[in-house]
């Protein structure tokens, strides 16, 4: 009689136990709870603070695979593009080209832009890739007139920042290589 009603009450556990994950874990295309939409966006506004704007949108992309129709995590996913690019304007017109240039490439290869909220975005792959152009120019510009003074080490660092986020850039390659076949040249006569 006992093993009758262990059975009896581990089979009710066991079918409260499904029906309550089932609750929690909404299968793909529902609609998650709110509780799981603020703590994706707790977890990508948290990243993004760290300064991992990648790991970020990477957060709500997985999300959004899942639950593309969720009104709530669509504006999240939008504000965190927005902000990132905010960032990146903000980073460029202060002159850290550098910076600005990884967070529009980061943007860029997301697929933000692809969504199917695109549209309600500030910006599109074109702004992106002008922008990352823009960026690429001030840092070969700099790197030139570093260039220029003879201080190759710094030129050749300069390159190498620009190459990051723009990495076939081939006038940038090109720079980079001379100048780095000139450094060692001059270590080797030294």
């Amino acid at each position: 009689m006992r093993s009758h009603r262990s059975i009896y009450f581990a089979f009710c556990f066991v079918a409260l136990a499904a029906a309550a994950c089932s609750l929690h874990s909404k299968g793909p295309g529902t609609e998650p709870d709110a509780r799981s939409i603020a703590e994706t966006a707790k977890q990508a506004q948290a990243q993004f603070a760290l300064g991992r704007s990648k790991h970020a949108l990477e957060i709500y992309s997985s999300a959004y695979e899942k639950y593309h129709h969720s009104t709530g995590l669509r504006r999240g996913y939008i504000k965190l593009g927005e902000q990132i690019k905010s960032a990146a304007d903000t980073a460029y017109q202060s002159g850290d080209v550098s910076e600005a240039g990884n967070d529009y490439r980061v943007l860029l290869e997301s697929g933000i832009t692809t969504r199917d909220f695109a549209g309600t975005l500030s910006f599109d792959e074109d702004y992106l890739n002008r922008q990352i152009n823009a960026c690429s120019k001030v840092l070969m510009e700099s790197g030139l007139m570093t260039y220029r003074e003879e201080r190759l080490e710094e030129a050749i660092a300069i390159w190498k920042k620009a190459l990051t986020f723009d990495p076939d850039n081939r006038n940038i390659k090109n720079a980079l290589e001379t100048a780095t076949s000139q450094l060692q040249k001059l270590k080797q006569i030294k």
